[in-house]
C-alpha cells in the first residue's frame, strides 16, 4: 500500500543482462552515526537492525522500538515529523527531536495509524497543556546516543534524560533516568495519536498508579473505530500529579475525560534519579489490562524483561539460519525476517477475552485472536512465509478472519483492531486463507473458511461493518470485469479491481479443489479467466473497459485507471496463468524483450512503465523470466534488487514494509525461491544469496539450501540438485518441500542459458479447469 515513491535509476544495460555493480551507499557509521544501530545481542538477534526502513517516505516507514513477535504492544519513539503525512512512519531518521514514546505502531502501513498512549519524560514544571503545544515537551537527541535490538530500545536525550524500554506481549517495562531534580515528570498525552482521538480518559490513582483509555480510528481517513485501555504502575510514589482538558491545566486533578486530554505524574529525583514503570494494555477494559500486567510483569527486574524479549526473538529468528557470505547481507536478511514476524498482532487478553467486530466481548478459546491485516499486501509473500514457519500462527490468523467475518457480516479487507478500515481493493482474505492452507497451516476448519469465502463471492452487497467485501460484485458477475462506468467504490480503478477479484476467484477454486469440491472448483476457475476481459489484445496490455465492451485508449504508464500502478505494471499481475498471458503478448521472445525493457528501472513508481519493487502488484514479475524460458535473467534481476535496493541502512527498504510484505519478499528472494502463484503450493526459483541456509519448517522438517560459490556477484545457476538428484526445473512444488529437502545450487558469475530453459522446466500455469 503506497502513496509516494522514490525512483532509483540504474545504469542502462544491453543484452545479455549481466550483473552490474551494486549502487554504493554512504555508510552511516562513516557518517558518525554508528551508535544508533549497535547492540550487544548474540545469535541471529544480534544481526537485526531495527532502524532499517526508518528514513522516510517509501523507505520502509518502519518503527525501531520494542515489541515481541505478533505483539499487542509496539513501544516506540515518535519523532517531531512522524505521522505528518501519508506514507510517513512515526519515527523519521532525519529528525533530531523525539516527541514521545507511544505504545502501538504498525510497520509501514502506508498511512498514519495507531500511535496510542504517548508517554514523554520531561524535567520541569508543566505550565502549558500539551493539547495547546505538544512541541514544548519534545526532546532533542543524537543518534549516537540511541540503541535498539529486538524487544528493546534506549536513548539519552541531550538534556540528560535516559529512556529504556523492554516489551512483553501485551505491555512492557520502562526505565527512566532523570537528572537530579525535584520535578521529574512523565506526561501521558492521551488526546493525541497518529490519526484522531475522539475521546480519552485519564485516572490517576495515588500513590503510584495511572490508567485510562483512548477511543480512536480513522486509518487513511476511514470510518474505522477502536478503543484501547491501559494501566501503569511505578516503583515509587508520585510527588505530584495533574491533568488537563484542552487549555485548562489542573494540578492535583485525578480524573479527566474528553477529546484533548491527558495527565502527568512527577517524582523527586534529587537522591534517586531512576524511575521504573510497568505498563500493559487491553482492547477490552482497564481491568483486563491490570490482569495482563499481573501475568506478564509480576516483578520489577528490567533486565529480566529485556532478556526474555531477546530470548523470544532469538527462538523465532532461528527458524531460518544463514551462514557464510557478507556480514551486511546477514544484517539485511535477519532484519527482514524480524519485520516479517511483527504482524498480525495478538488482540485477545491473557484470559482470552477480546472485543469483536460486533463490539461485543468474546473469548478466544484454544486459539489466539489476531488483528491488523494489510491484506492486499501480505497475501503475496508474508502469509506463505508465516504458514511455512509458524503454522499455528497462520492457522489462528485464518480463524481470526473467519470470526471477524461472522461478527462483522463479511470477511474483512483491511482490518485494524476490531473494525474494517475499507482500504484497497479486491477480497484479499480469499488468497490469505488459501495461501495459509496450501503452505502448511491446517489448524483451522477449512470448510468453514471456504464457506465464508463463497458467501462473499456470491452474495452481492455483503458488508463487513460499513465496508463492502466484494465491491460491485453484481456488476463484476454481469460483465466479467469492472470499468470506469460500472458501480463501485473504486470504479475508476476497474482493471486493478478486476484482477484482484480473479485472484480471489482462483484462490477459492484452489481451496475447493483441495477439499474435493469439484463443482466449486470448476465454477471459480471459470471466473478466474475473467482476467481476459481486461486484456486489450490490440495493445498487449490490460486496460480500462466500458460497459459496452470498448477499451479506453490509455498510456501504459498512466495510473489514472489503476490502484497504485499502471497498465505496464498490472499486465503481469496474472501469475496463475502467465503462459496464456505470454501467448497473448506474442510469445516468449517478445515477452523477454518486454521484460528486459520493464527492468530498465527497479523502483520506478506508479507513473513510469517499469518495475516498482516498492509496491506489491509486481512482486512476482522478476520470476516471469522462469515462465518464458530465460531463468538466468530472473537470477540477475532478483540479485540486483537484493543488493542494490536492500541495505543495512535507515533507507535500506525500497518501499513501505506493509506489515511484513516487503520484508518477506526479500527473505524469499535471498533464499533463492519465491511463492509466485497465490494459493498454489510451490516456488519459482532464482538463486540463493548465501552459501548455506537452513529453514526449520513448522512441521518439524528441515530445508537445506546450499549455494556453492554464492556471493552478490555470482547469481547464475550452473546446476541444481534436489535431494541429490539433478534438477532442471525452475519450479519446486510444496509437496517436494514440505517433507524436508536439500537444494544444492552451483553458482557462477556468467549465465548458463540452457539450465531451466526448456518449456517443461517452467513453473505451472492454470487455465480454465486446469488439472
Amino acid at each position: 500500500m503506497k502513496f509516494h515513491f522514490i525512483r532509483r535509476k540504474l545504469p542502462p544495460r544491453s543484452l545479455p543482462l549481466l550483473l552490474l555493480p551494486a549502487v554504493i551507499f554512504l555508510s552511516l557509521n562513516d557518517a558518525g552515526l554508528a551508535g544508533r544501530a549497535e547492540n550487544v545481542e548474540t545469535g541471529p538477534t544480534g544481526y537485526v537492525n531495527t532502524f532499517i526502513g526508518t528514513a522516510g517516505p517509501d523507505a520502509g516507514a518502519t518503527f525501531p522500538g520494542a515489541t515481541l513477535p505478533f505483539g499487542m504492544v509496539q513501544w516506540s519513539p515518535d519523532t517531531s515529523n512522524g505521522f505528518t503525512r501519508k506514507n510517513v512512519g512515526s519515527y523519521q531518521y532525519s529528525d533530531d527531536m523525539i516527541r514521545d514514546f507511544s505504545l502501538t505502531h504498525l510497520s509501514g502501513p502506508g498511512c498514519p495509524v495507531l500511535g496510542d498512549i504517548p508517554i514523554q519524560p520531561f524535567v520541569g514544571e508543566i505550565k502549558t497543556p500539551p493539547a495547546v503545544d505538544p512541541a514544548i515537551y519534545s526532546a532533542k537527541f543524537s543518534h549516537l546516543n540511541e540503541q535498539a535490538s529486538p524487544g528493546y530500545y534506549a536513548v539519552r536525550f541531550d538534556d540528560g534524560i535516559r529512556v529504556e524500554l523492554a516489551a512483553t506481549l501485551r505491555g512492557g517495562m520502562g526505565r527512566f533516568e532523570f537528572p537530579a531534580s525535584g520535578n521529574s515528570t512523565l506526561i501521558f498525552d492521551l488526546g493525541r495519536n497518529a490519526t484522531e482521538v475522539f475521546s480519552a480518559r485519564v485516572e490517576i490513582e495515588a500513590p503510584n498508579e495511572i490508567s485510562g483509555s483512548v477511543s480512536s480510528g480513522a486509518f487513511c481517513h476511514s470510518t474505522n473505530r477502536y478503543k484501547i485501555y491501559f494501566t501503569a504502575e511505578f516503583n515509587r510514589p508520585f510527588s505530584s500529579y495533574g491533568a488537563w482538558s484542552g487549555p485548562d491545566l489542573n494540578r492535583g486533578q485525578h480524573t479527566v475525560e474528553g477529546g484533548h486530554t491527558g495527565g502527568w505524574v512527577s517524582f523527586d529525583t534529587i537522591r534517586n534519579r531512576e524511575v521504573e514503570m510497568r505498563i500493559a494494555v487491553s482492547y477490552v477494559s482497564v481491568t483486563n489490562a491490570e490482569k495482563n500486567l499481573a501475568v506478564e510483569l509480576p516483578g520489577w527486574n528490567f533486565e529480566t524483561v529485556r532478556q526474555a524479549a531477546h530470548d523470544r526473538w532469538d527462538r523465532e529468528l532461528q527458524r531460518i539460519s544463514v551462514s557464510g557470505g557478507d556480514e551486511n547481507d546477514k544484517r539485511v536478511f535477519y532484519s527482514a525476517l524480524y519485520r516479517s514476524l511483527l504482524h498480525p498482532n495478538t488482540f485477545n487478553d491473557e484470559n482470552g477475552e477480546y472485543k469483536g467486530f460486533d463490539n461485543k466481548i468474546h473469548v478466544a478459546s484454544g486459539f489466539t485472536l489476531y488483528a491488523n491485516y494489510s491484506g492486499w499486501d501480505i497475501y503475496r509473500s508474508d502469509v506463505q512465509l508465516l504458514a511455512m514457519l509458524e503454522p499455528k500462527v497462520a492457522s489462528d490468523m485464518v480463524k481470526s478472519l473467519v470470526v471477524d467475518g461472522e461478527q462483522g457480516g463479511a470477511l474483512p479487507v483491511w482490518p485494524v483492531a476490531n473494525d474494517e478500515a475499507c482500504q484497497m481493493v479486491g477480497s484479499p482474505a480469499c488468497p490469505i486463507i488459501a495461501d495459509a492452507y496450501t503452505f502448511g497451516a491446517r489448524g483451522f476448519d477449512a470448510r468453514t473458511a471456504l464457506a465464508a469465502m463463497l458467501r462473499g463471492a456470491t452474495v452481492p452487497d455483503l458488508h463487513c461493518n460499513r465496508c463492502l467485501e466484494w465491491d460491485a460484485l453484481d456488476t463484476y458477475l454481469q460483465y466479467g470485469y469492472l470499468g470506469p462506468d460500472t458501480r463501485g467504490r473504486r470504479q475508476h480503478s476497474g482493471p486493478s479491481q478486476t484482477l484482484e477479484y480473479t485472484t480471489a476467484d482462483f484462490s477459492i477454486a484452489q481451496l475447493a479443489r483441495a477439499l474435493g469440491d469439484s463443482a466449486t472448483y470448476q465454477e471459480f476457475m471459470h471466473r478466474a479467466q475473467f482476467w481476459r476481459n481486461t486484456f486489450d489484445t490490440s495493445t498487449g496490455y490490460v486496460g480500462p473497459r466500458t460497459k459496452d465492451g470498448r477499451f479506453i485508449p490509455n498510456d501504459p504508464s498512466a495510473y489514472n485507471y489503476f490502484v497504485e500502478g499502471n497498465a505496464a505494471q498490472y499486465s503481469w499481475m496474472i501469475p496463475y496463468d502467465l503462459r496464456a498471458v505470454f501467448d497473448l503478448m506474442g510469445g516468449n521472445a517478445k515477452v523477454i524483450a518486454r521484460l528486459d525493457n520493464f527492468f530498465t528501472e527497479l523502483n520506478a513508481g506508479e507513473a513510469a512503465p517499469y518495475f516498482w519493487v516498492g509496491n506489491e502488484p509486481v512482486f512476482s514479475v522478476p520470476w516471469g523470466y522462469d515462465f518464458a524460458g530465460a531463468p538466468w535473467r530472473t537470477q540477475a534481476i532478483a540479485r540486483r534488487v537484493e543488493t542494490d535496493l536492500f541495505t543495512p541502512q535507515p533507507d535500506g527498504e525500497p518501499g513501505n514494509d506493509d506489515l511484513g510484505a516487503m520484508a518477506a519478499w526479500y527473505v524469499f528472494a535471498a533464499l533463492g525461491v519465491y511463492p509466485v502463484i497465490p494459493a498454489v503450493g510451490g516456488f519459482a526459483i532464482n538463486s540463493p544469496l548465501f552459501p548455506k541456509a537452513t529453514i526449520r519448517l513448522g512441521n518439524g522438517k528441515t530445508i537445506e539450501i546450499v549455494g556453492e560459490n554464492a556471493s552478490p556477484s555470482t547469481p547464475y545457476v550452473q546446476s541444481l540438485s534436489l535431494n541429490g538428484r539433478p534438477y532442471q526445473h525452475t519450479w519446486i512444488s510444496y509437496d517436494d518441500w514440505n517433507g524436508g529437502a536439500t537444494l544444492k545450487f552451483t553458482l557462477g558469475s556468467a549465465p548458463d542459458m540452457d539450465w531451466g530453459s526448456r518449456p517443461e522446466d517452467a513453473p505451472p500455469s492454470f487455465g480454465e479447469a486446469s488439472h
